[in-house]
């Protein structure tokens, strides 16, 4: 499974990621922002910590993380948290 090599933040819940495997996308996450996914994060300003932790995850000094196995199909397709899977 590919692992996060590069995270940048581009605007409120909106991140581009870059995969291991070459894959890239733009990760928005506004439709998760009231789950417990992300619970800890309670403003953009802290959303706009976002860094790489060791294991190659999206993780807040909150200490919300999130791993590229929990979003890669999202990635992959285009689709966002929230879009119907057909």
């Amino acid at each position: 499974m590919p692992v996060f090599i590069d995270v940048e933040y581009l605007a409120p819940w909106r991140l581009f990621v870059v995969l291991s495997d070459g894959t890239t996308g733009e990760l928005d996450l506004a439709p998760w922002r009231t789950q417990p996914l992300l619970a800890g994060i309670d403003d953009e300003r802290s959303f706009a910590r976002v860094s790489l932790d060791d294991h190659h995850r999206l993780s807040w000094p909150c200490g919300c993380v999130i791993s590229a196995h929990d979003v890669y199909h999202l990635i992959a397709t285009g689709l966002r948290f929230g879009d119907p899977v057909l």
